[in-house]
């Protein structure tokens, strides 16, 4: 599924770590990682679980697709709003918490 979403007003709550201001957009074609930022998903595990009133005074839109979304050159390399360290930044401090001594394999018998 491909995902673009823009932020209209307020803040993104799942990129508290920033990257997401009034007006920007995101493009996440078919097949690539996406979702909350390191220090949101940290928040997240640590978290009370309790009912809890999010989105407060932000407005953001999303639009869904099967199909991959092209960007152009001119986009991509001309107007120098690519996000050039966000895998880096985004992804790449993630810990796994994983464990795969718990992870059983079954056979195929």
């Amino acid at each position: 599924m491909s995902e673009f979403m823009g932020l209209i007003a307020g803040d993104y709550d799942a990129k508290s770590g920033g990257g997401s201001r009034p007006a920007g957009a995101s493009l996440h074609n078919i097949m690539s990682a996406h979702g909350p930022d390191v220090a949101t998903h940290q928040a997240a595990n640590k978290a009370e679980l309790r009912p809890q009133k999010v989105g407060s005074g932000s407005m953001a839109f999303m639009f869904e697709s099967s199909l991959m979304v092209g960007v152009t050159s001119w986009g991509l390399e001309h107007r120098e709003k690519v996000q050039e360290g966000y895998n880096k930044e985004s992804w790449e401090p993630l810990v796994s918490h994983f464990d795969e001594s718990a992870a059983t394999v079954m056979d195929n018998e």
